[in-house]
């Protein structure tokens, strides 16, 4: 009976609206809750312009700390990413009940509820890279704000401080030990991509194991039960397969940080 409820066309539905509900909070949730503290960075040029001239004073700084405006910068995408987080979470949560409920509908009864669950499953499997992607942003702002500098025009500024960027990363650090702003980004990308590998590399290991279960058992029980094993142990094999790639990039990325660093400032 408790099957049987949880597999119903209204918690189907409820479960289809919470998944879509919860996509359009990804999307427009984290601007909505932090206009108003820090309504001057909704607009993307606002936000771009910030980090050019916050990155610019960091570097022409005398010291490892953060200038006000990056200051400011970095606790806002901190909070923006956190949100994210959160709700990719919830996203995940919502679409995995989903897929259980669409699976468990199939094996009761077959017809189209399979092509809805393998549908919900690869939802469950982009929420897992949405809270991975997110998780590591909120772990290091700082890094993830400098994507923002190649998405428009450079002033001279940020010109001139990428290409010292650049020169100090491609060089020997003089007798003075270089930019005070410059071990502080390195080891700030350096954390960033770990963070990613950390990750992404428990989610491997527990997909991997996971669909070599589900392969193992996949000829147990009814023909449906076969199917539904096959098909999950797949997504879960190619989840691991991509992961694991992400979590080779993030690796090599952080055990060379310089270039890291420029790729993430456009070459600078």
């Amino acid at each position: 009976m408790r099957k049987t409820r949880w597999s119903s066309r209204p918690v189907i539905g409820l479960l289809v609206a919470a998944g879509v509900a919860s996509m359009v909070a990804f999307v427009f949730a984290p601007a909505a809750l932090l206009g108003g503290r820090y309504g001057s960075f909704r607009q993307e040029a606002a936000l771009r312009d910030g980090v050019s001239r916050g990155l610019v004073e960091f570097w022409q700084g005398n010291g490892p700390e953060y200038p006000a405006l990056l200051a400011r910068l970095v606790d806002y995408w901190f909070r923006w990413h956190a949100i994210k987080v959160a709700i990719s979470a919830l996203m995940l949560i919502v679409f995995v009940l989903l897929a259980a409920a669409l699976w468990r509908g199939y094996l009761r009864s077959g017809g189209a509820r399979a092509l809805g669950a393998i549908t919900a499953t690869s939802f469950a499997t982009l929420a897992v890279g949405l809270l991975l992607l997110n998780i590591q942003a909120t772990a290091v702002p700082l890094v993830a704000l400098l994507p923002l500098l190649s998405g428009g025009p450079h002033s001279g500024d940020l010109t001139r401080t990428l290409h010292e960027v650049r020169d100090s990363v491609n060089r020997p650090p003089g007798p003075h030990g270089g930019p005070p702003a410059l071990p502080v980004l390195l080891g700030e990308v350096e954390r960033y991509h770990w963070v990613l590998a950390a990750a992404a590399g428990t989610v491997v290991l527990a997909t991997a194991l996971a669909s070599a279960i589900l392969w193992r058992r996949r000829r147990a029980g009814s023909a449906r039960a076969g199917f539904m094993r096959k098909a999950l142990s797949i997504t879960l094999a190619v989840t691991a397969t991509l992961l694991l790639t992400v979590v080779a990039y993030s690796a090599y990325s952080a055990a060379t940080p310089g270039d890291a660093l420029l790729a993430l400032l456009g070459g600078g």
